[in-house]
């Protein structure tokens, strides 16, 4: 390699590789700003965020290196134009397009290995984006209490706390209305403090309170007539709820296939399958139009031994009665 070349390639590629970490930063932020609502509020761990991140990275590859590459040759041409590096090449005797090869070939390089990420990489990645954002909008909100506000992110149950500490994590004046019991019948608690948490699984809610009262009203369908309620006072009350969604789970990412997570052999077998599965459904549709040997109409046979032309107007006289019928 000549030492021509060298310069060019040197004062190419530092820019190449520092604009195209810029552009697929701005493309990803871009990304987890169209989504940031499905992702806030959940606790979700940042190994999740990453792996989104990550996979939005790669499927954004393709649209990062041409607007990387496009950059880069203009930042390169321009500082060798300011610098008169690029009118001394010329008056020694090389042509511009002898300069520019290296960046030519670099390019057509550049170009190939995009294909082959946006054919092999960008559909496997897309599909993982998919599996992980169904996950995310599966998962609910994570339980969090503000002061004098219900929370009603659990099904059938509404929590209201009056004030918590943010050390101790230590509720107080906190109220309940608990409507799970399939009867119909509606508890409500009343506790001066206690502590609420998920468990380290997130399958379970996990409720310690002190000092409180419950109050369980029957509000089956015959309420009206024969409501009855239980009063009971507690010192210290513990209870396990079960809970669901809360828990980050995976899905199959079998589940998820689309025209967008196919490469181009895939997308051929399922145009070919596609293409197949038409020309049966046709045919099965006109066979037995092809395949009768008599049509009647209004005592009129029409006979497969009538030439083509003559099929063919005699079903156009045919659905011309039909519409005047």
């Amino acid at each position: 390699m000549k030492t021509v070349h060298k310069l060019v390639l040197k004062s190419y590629l530092g820019p190449m590789i520092l604009t195209f970490f810029i552009v697929m930063f701005v493309l990803i932020m871009q990304f987890m700003w169209r989504y940031i609502d499905e992702l806030v509020g959940k606790g979700l761990d940042m190994s999740v965020i990453g792996e989104l991140m990550f996979w939005a990275a790669m499927t954004l590859i393709p649209m990062g290196l041409p607007l990387a590459t496009l950059l880069a040759a203009i930042m390169t041409l321009g500082n060798l134009g300011e610098n008169y590096e690029l009118l001394a090449l010329k008056s020694a005797g090389i042509s511009l397009p002898r300069i520019l090869r290296p960046l030519i070939i670099v390019v057509g390089a550049i170009s190939i290995g995009s294909f082959f990420v946006a054919n092999n990489l960008v559909p496997h990645a897309t599909k993982k984006i998919y599996a992980l954002l169904y996950d995310i909008r599966q998962q609910k909100q994570s339980i969090e209490f503000k002061d004098g506000i219900f929370f009603n992110g659990i099904d059938n149950m509404s929590i209201r706390v009056g004030e918590q500490n943010p050390k101790t994590k230590l509720l107080t004046d906190i109220l309940i209305y608990d409507t799970r019991n399939p009867d119909g019948d509606m508890t409500t608690t009343v506790a001066d403090s206690g502590y609420i948490t998920l468990s380290d699984d997130k399958k379970y809610l996990l409720v310690t309170l002190y000092n409180g009262e419950t109050y369980e009203e029957s509000r089956n369908y015959t309420w009206f007539d024969n409501s009855t309620l239980r009063h009971h006072i507690f010192d210290v009350q513990n209870g396990v709820i079960p809970l669901a969604g809360f828990d980050f789970e995976r899905s199959d990412m079998s589940l998820f296939n689309s025209s967008q997570t196919k490469n181009t052999r895939e997308l051929m077998i399922g145009i070919d399958s596609l293409e197949q599965v038409s020309k049966e459904t046709a045919a099965a549709s006109f066979k037995p139009l092809i395949e009768s040997q008599i049509f009647t109409h209004d005592n009129t046979i029409l006979s497969d031994s009538i030439p083509r032309p003559a099929h063919q107007k005699a079903f156009a006289v045919l659905d011309t009665m039909q519409k005047m019928s």
